[in-house]
């Protein structure tokens, strides 16, 4: 593994929790079973610069550095969604204070498709990091399709893993070891600012019965987290800060019902549409 890969992956941590990230995916589907993934990813151009900043620290030769937008590589990432999705066009974005991309990919059965909920696929880092090892997660959303009239959609949630090698011991000391301090919480308040992710589905039917808790007239909110909302209750940010939720429903669980933030906790949604 080159160094400038272990470098970057060292630094990951901080650039996924931090407010320099926004990621906005979309799945619309058809009737038939068939649509497009959109997705919009951002980061800070503060931090997009210090990855170019790295990149060409360790190879001057590449004038190009550190670039987001790469094609080739988002052409290649369309197997990530699953079996037959191919890529139809991406685009760069920039505005004042982040850059990113938008990319749309096509799919001809959801049966086939599967989303990862988390986003520590997403940074493209550059033809020079690419080696043979990957990233493998089991904690994909997967879906059962049924043509039909309404045809019906059944969207699978990855269960919860359970840690049992946790001891009751291990788990107090966490908690007598959590006290957030005042620069710890101003620290957090600096890393959540700005943070977005969204995850939604849209259909090109009305829907006609769903248990989804967001529901709309003709779309599903799985996930829609704004982090600048969570920033101003530093009750909640303390909870984070000492349980670490590692499950979409531990955190919704942590911060309740705030503005701006929906999360999808049922193991399984339904909608016909």
């Amino acid at each position: 593994m080159s160094k400038l890969k272990i470098l970057l992956l060292a630094i990951l941590p901080l650039v996924f929790f931090s407010g320099c990230l926004q990621v906005d995916t979309k799945l619309n589907l058809k009737q038939n079973g068939s649509g497009t993934i959109e997705e919009i990813f951002l980061m800070k151009s503060s931090v997009v610069n210090m990855m170019k900043e790295l990149a060409l620290a360790f190879d001057s030769s590449k004038t190009d550095g550190f670039n987001l937008f790469n094609e080739e590589e988002l052409k290649a990432k369309a197997s990530n969604f699953g079996e037959g999705v191919k890529y139809l066009s991406g685009e760069k974005i920039k505005n004042d204070n982040y850059e990113g991309f938008k990319v749309i990919y096509s799919f001809a059965d959801i049966n086939k498709v599967k989303i990862n909920p988390t986003q520590e696929d997403k940074i493209p880092f550059g033809d020079e990091l690419i080696n043979d090892e990957k990233v493998t997660s089991d904690e994909y959303l997967r879906f059962n399709f049924k043509k039909g009239n309404p045809s019906t959609l059944v969207i699978n949630f990855p269960k919860e893993k359970e840690n049992a090698d946790v001891s009751v011991e291990e788990e107090v000391t966490e908690i007598e070891d959590s006290t957030v301090t005042s620069d710890q919480m101003e620290k957090l308040i600096e890393m959540f600012d700005g943070m977005k992710i969204s995850l939604t589905l849209n259909f090109d039917k009305n829907i006609q019965e769903t248990d989804a808790s967001y529901a709309n007239g003709t779309g599903i909110t799985l996930m829609n987290i704004d982090f600048s909302e969570i920033i101003k209750h530093k009750d909640i940010l303390e909870d984070l800060q000492k349980n670490k939720p590692e499950s979409l429903d531990a955190f919704q669980k942590i911060i309740g019902e705030l503005p701006g933030i929906k999360v999808e906790t049922k193991e399984k949604v339904t909608v016909k549409f």
